[in-house]
């Protein structure tokens, strides 16, 4: 194949997936392959899909249908989360070359080289336990701020969630490896890296204690923030997103303490009522996320608190959902992420019977939008007159 080649890649999801976009990027570009955007003509389409909920397996699909209508000669490969998990509705789609789930976006510049086919290749295994997190991206794109992953897969079990499967069991990159990633990043002009990763409050988990003594403490988040604020580098570090209960006093000790790391942090709450939380499988209470957020606001005052929530998980009434509404409307956050309960086939909610009806959900997720706008509202005004 022509090492000219022009290849578009489009990506759906977090920041771990633009992450290995990004990386894939670099293998091609390190074997002179030209990336061009998604609305330009190319000779290969890499779609990087989402399976979080079931709109962004709908967007998978457009995506892919899109690259395949705009492009009818060109190569087209799919992977991602959508590809992992359901790679037999994606074989459905007429044109689709190759089917790559997330343990084989390593091997992706092997794929390219073989051409189109008549039909379509699947690569889809589970990820095994040992994985390495081999896909690195360099970060050579010109912006000023870089996505760094450095924790992948997922050990829990939260009752609606189908990412686990996607992406196997937590994986962690050992801090040196970090340190010498974010120093290259530094050195290609990066003024701000996020830590990133599909369940980042499990850094660490996996690896052997520091030093290999038996005696040693294992690394955890905390212990990767200290060591990147110790280094003194010249750019600044944010929290991508951590559990409630992955909010240790020693990380907010060394957040309210680091000019390096942003005043920022993101937590998945999801509810606010404790049956709900219960229901979920999720390992926190009400009461833990206000204390952790009230430790949080006292020990960085200036800090902008985001939060997830699921809006018409099974089994919430109004009362539930009070619960939760009253909980944000009382905490200084600083802005929502506003989330439909999406009824994933393969996830144990699937099969709840108390499903709430779709018009209660949409009339709750429009209250929650409007108490998100007086927040943002509410956080913004907070600086006015302050030099940042």
């Amino acid at each position: 194949m022509d090492r000219k080649v022009k290849v578009s890649i489009a990506t759906l999801g977090c920041k771990s997936n633009q992450y290995d976009s990004a990386a894939i990027e670099d293998v091609l570009k390190d074997n002179k392959f030209s990336i061009v955007k998604s609305s330009e003509p190319a000779d290969v389409c890499i779609i990087n899909t989402c399976t979080v909920t079931g709109k962004t397996d709908y967007q998978s699909r457009q995506l892919i249908r899109k690259a395949i209508r705009a492009k009818p000669d060109a190569i087209v490969v799919v992977t991602g989360c959508y590809a992992q998990v359901s790679p037999q509705e994606v074989a459905q789609i007429e044109g689709v070359d190759y089917i790559v789930g997330n343990p084989g976006k390593d091997r992706m510049l092997q794929y390219i080289l073989d051409g189109k086919r008549a039909n379509p290749k699947i690569d889809v295994i589970e990820t095994a336990k040992d994985k390495p997190l081999a896909l690195r991206a360099k970060g050579s794109s010109g912006r000023a701020r870089a996505n760094l992953k450095v924790q992948d897969g997922c050990d829990n079990s939260c009752s609606y969630c189908i990412i686990p499967r996607a992406r196997g069991v937590s994986r962690s990159l050992p801090i040196s490896a970090i340190l010498q990633e974010i120093e290259g990043l530094i050195a290609n002009g990066y003024k701000e890296v996020i830590l990133t990763g599909i369940h980042l409050g499990a850094y660490g988990l996996d690896l052997n204690p520091r030093g290999g003594r038996r005696d040693a403490r294992p690394a955890n988040i905390a212990s990767l923030v200290k060591a990147i604020d110790n280094r003194n580098y010249p750019c600044r570090f944010r929290i991508s997103s951590l559990d409630p209960d992955e909010i240790s006093d020693e990380l907010i000790e060394i957040m309210a303490g680091s000019k390096a790391i942003c005043n920022h942090l993101h937590l998945p709450l999801q509810s606010g009522d404790d049956n709900i939380l219960q229901a979920m499988n999720r390992r926190y209470t009400g009461r833990l996320f206000i204390e952790r957020v009230d430790k949080i606001v006292s020990s960085i005052p200036e800090v902008s608190i985001g939060i997830d929530v699921i809006v018409g998980f099974p089994g919430e009434g109004e009362k539930e959902f009070l619960n939760t509404y009253n909980l944000l409307e009382r905490l200084p956050i600083a802005y929502m992420h506003i989330f439909p309960f999406s009824n994933r086939k393969g996830t144990a909610a699937a099969g709840f019977s108390n499903q709430v009806d779709v018009r209660v959900v949409k009339e709750r997720c429009e209250r929650f939008r409007l108490l998100d706008k007086i927040k943002r509202k509410k956080f913004y005004e907070n600086f006015i007159g302050k030099k940042m």
